[in-house]
């Protein structure tokens, strides 16, 4: 099976373990291992911390991955980065929200990012209101707009604890915005939990709207640690039929971009990614 883009390393992984598991890795180490393992690129996320945001800056740590043979397909905007909040019922703070995504689509391009990650924000009671949903639409309306600017997808992550939290509102939002410059991030994870095991259902409902992926395993539960969200497993250690989803993503999906190994939360980063690596190149061949 081929005809994807590439191999990315998502970091987010290792800048979080820096938080939940008080472990250090520097982003040199990180990029050595990536290219020793054969990753065509790497998706920032909380590695560099924090973003730079001075254009020289910015340059050299573009020039320090692409030394390593590697792209930058892709990049998290950081929640605790952006002021602002998209469903609020306040338009000061909406606007904020849509300027700091503006902030981070700069960085994105010079990276020459294809896509940039976005999320909605941490899940407050059961989920939003018609009115914050329709807030929800209104500001990444405006969001695509300016990411058709870039000429960079905005790819949107649900999940289970976030305010798009379920599958029909992410179907209702991909819908309402509209446009070929907003997507979704297919999270193997967060799909097996949405659909209660049945990856096909997610595919099927976003077939032409997936942006981006994260790819992992997952055994149906969420974690008990920080976040409480999907729990990210290596490649084989879930119960996931990853083959099988990979596949339908590109026949049924419509999909033929970046596929991105997820380590988030994952105690063991590197050995973690290391065997979804090998496992990915198998079922790749």
């Amino acid at each position: 099976m081929s005809g994807f883009r590439g191999i990315a390393l998502g970091l987010n992984g290792f800048g979080w373990a820096s938080q939940v598991y008080k472990m250090k890795y520097s982003l040199p180490e990180i990029l050595g291992h990536a290219a020793k393992l054969g990753f065509n690129g790497v998706e920032l996320f909380g590695i560099p911390d924090p973003y730079p945001t001075d254009l020289k800056e910015q340059k050299k740590l573009k020039k320090l991955i692409n030394n390593r043979g590697l792209k930058v397909p892709a990049l998290q905007s950081l929640p605790g980065g952006l002021k602002g909040n998209p469903g609020s019922s306040y338009s000061m703070l909406r606007k904020e929200y849509v300027d700091g995504i503006k902030q981070q689509l700069d960085l994105a391009k010079v990276m020459g990012c294809e896509v940039m990650g976005v999320w909605a924000g941490e899940l407050l009671g059961n989920g939003p209101s018609d009115d914050a949903m329709n807030w929800f639409i209104e500001s990444y309306r405006k969001c695509a707009e300016l990411a058709k600017k870039y000429d960079i997808t905005l790819a949107f992550e649900a999940e289970p604890v976030q305010m798009i939290n379920t599958l029909d509102l992410l179907v209702k939002l991909l819908n309402k915005v509209n446009s070929k410059y907003f997507k979704c991030i297919f999270d193997f994870s967060h799909v097996n939990i949405f659909t209660k095991g049945n990856p096909m259902k997610f595919i099927k409902a976003v077939a032409g709207k997936i942006g981006y992926t994260h790819v992992c395993d997952n055994d149906g539960t969420c974690t008990k640690i920080e976040s409480k969200s999907s729990r990210h497993m290596a490649i084989g250690d879930g119960k996931m039929n990853v083959a099988g989803v990979i596949k339908a993503l590109k026949t049924v999906g419509k999909y033929d971009g970046w596929l991105d190994i997820d380590v988030w939360e994952h105690p063991k980063p590197f050995e973690a990614s290391a065997v979804s690596k090998k496992a990915l190149d198998r079922i790749l061949t």
